[in-house]
């Protein structure tokens, strides 16, 4: 079983209540998750129970420490979430980057208020790979953000990222900072929703949304072929993954601007395909396309990032192979002629 900390912080300042301790404290000692995934995901996966350890943290330099000490002294979980309030926040933020730099404007609740002090000599960033696990919309409304603060959340996040970075098990410990606003913005269900569905993220094998461009010509379709290390010579519908908050039709238009440097508009979802993959799943969401003003020069591939040469096809066997799902999708158009 799967073993998760979550801590939040005690009342400070003053505040009359703060939402991530009273969050912790009425979390259950265990949780069944869901995969959050499951509407896109090709297959099923069993429910998962994890074991939560929980953790009120001080609001001081003993507080900030506590799990770094924690982990220092050889104590392990499989992934840290840590929470916060955000008195300034109209929603969850999941803070990706701990700063070096310590600026409290308000003391902590032994009194102790650092100016501009250095807590190392770099930021670090969230062992969690935010563009795959966060690469679709949550349930619950929330931001990605890079500020976690200049306060006793930044220094907790900061210290526990950098023992487990000195500790090297950086890679093998997800870690997290979840900012929630006060009871005004959110409330205390609406919070553990959200946590849940983090929760579910970080332990089940990510599905990465994925848009691809078809554009026709005629009885022709477009396709392209990689010239990147990991799909080299693969043939593919170029498209790319969605940005966070992005439809597949804005990231359709987005990414054949960047790969190409083609104007293209979006105009039509033609369906969803699922692909099997070793660190995550793929759903790629097929839109036809179609050019804006007159054709490029595809023999001006200077702007050409990933790949180096398209062809028109008829029929889906006239190149190969394909990335992934790709060949199922040309079976699929060509039969629209």
């Amino acid at each position: 079983m799967r073993r998760i900390l979550v801590t939040g912080f005690e009342i400070f300042s003053d505040h009359s209540s703060n939402i991530s301790q009273d969050l912790v404290l009425a979390l259950p000692d265990r949780m069944v998750i869901e995969d959050p995934w499951k509407k896109s995901r090709g297959y099923n996966l069993d429910d998962l129970e994890v074991e939560l350890v929980r953790e009120v943290l001080t609001v001081d330099e003993n507080g900030s420490k506590k799990i770094s000490s924690m982990l220092d002294s050889g104590i392990t979980w499989d992934a840290i979430i840590h929470l916060g309030l955000c008195e300034s926040c109209l929603v969850p933020r999941i803070e990706l980057t701990a700063s070096k730099i310590l600026d409290m404007k308000i003391p902590d609740n032994l009194g102790r208020m650092k100016k501009s002090t250095n807590l190392g000599v770099a930021n670090y960033q969230s062992s969690i790979d935010h563009e795959i696990t966060f690469s679709n919309v949550l349930g619950q409304e929330f931001e990605l953000s890079n500020d976690a603060g200049s306060y006793i959340c930044n220094e907790t996040y900061y210290f526990t990222l950098q023992t487990l970075i000195n500790r090297g098990t950086y890679s093998d410990t997800p870690c997290l900072f979840l900012h929630l606003p006060s009871y005004q913005n959110i409330t205390l269900e609406s919070s553990r929703v959200l946590l849940s569905e983090i929760l579910g993220r970080i332990s089940f094998k990510p599905v990465v949304n994925v848009a691809a461009g078809v554009i026709f010509n005629e009885s022709t379709v477009l396709v392209a072929r990689r010239n990147d290390r990991s799909n080299k010579g693969l043939w593919e519908f170029p498209g790319g993954k969605l940005n966070f908050g992005e439809t597949p039709s804005q990231a359709i238009e987005r990414e054949l601007k960047e790969e190409f440097d083609w104007n293209v508009k979006s105009i039509e979802h033609l369906g969803n395909w699922f692909h099997t993959g070793t660190d995550y799943d793929i759903e790629l969401c097929v839109q036809r396309c179609e050019f804006i003003g007159a054709m490029p020069d595809f023999n001006d591939k200077v702007k050409w990032t990933s790949h180096d040469k398209i062809e028109w096809i008829s029929n889906s066997k006239e190149v190969g192979p394909y990335v992934g799902s790709d060949e199922e999708v040309a079976r699929k158009v060509t039969m629209l002629f």
